[in-house]
């Protein structure tokens, strides 16, 4: 089925809104999407529900404008990302107007929530700013939960490349986001 999804007659029959593939591609991304996103929000019936959202919004999507599969495949991590991180900020929203309402939300709940969403909302940009084919075998290993040799037939690159892009991106995180660089291992026990 992978193999088929990057084919032109997928992206052919995609851009034709044939539900067949619109299908396929929600039989392969339904479920490592929804882990993305209940790693980031740390609910699992909520990541369902922003993953159920996105695809609902993608069959709206002029399917036109996807060229290719790398496009489909970024359009929908970058929007589960984006409602991941806008449910956190909700959350914080939420969690402010229960304080002020005299809920028994207490203060140091609260402080939690907040630093943990600009935790996450932190971590994500800095992994925003890989470079692409890095940011991509990034995804692919630790948010995807893909072997090494899987994304190196993905991307036609050997083995060590990946594990070099890998290394690379790991270098970079841990510059980039410092004392929050021990917080990648929360989110992704693999790294």
């Amino acid at each position: 089925m992978s193999d088929y999804l990057l084919s032109d007659d997928f992206i052919k029959r995609f851009g034709k809104r044939e539900k067949m593939a619109f299908q396929l591609l929600f039989e392969k991304y339904y479920r490592p999407l929804c882990f993305f996103s209940a790693r980031m929000i740390n609910d699992r019936s909520a990541a369902e529900d922003i993953v159920q959202d996105v695809f609902i919004n993608l069959w709206k999507h002029d399917f036109k404008t996807f060229p290719n599969f790398k496009t489909i495949k970024t359009f929908l991590y970058n929007s589960v990302q984006n409602r991941s991180l806008n449910y956190l900020r909700d959350l914080d929203i939420r969690d402010r107007n229960y304080r002020q309402l005299g809920t028994p939300e207490t203060e140091e709940h609260v402080m939690y929530q907040q630093i943990r969403s600009e935790v996450v909302t932190e971590i994500f940009t800095a992994i925003e700013e890989l470079p692409e084919k890095c940011r991509n075998i990034f995804k692919m290993a630790y948010i995807e939960n893909q072997e090494e040799k899987e994304i190196a037939v993905y991307f036609n690159i050997s083995v060590n490349t990946v594990k070099t892009q890998k290394l690379r991106a790991k270098n970079y995180l841990k510059t980039r986001l410092g004392d929050l660089f021990i917080f990648l291992w929360i989110l992704f026990p693999d790294f």
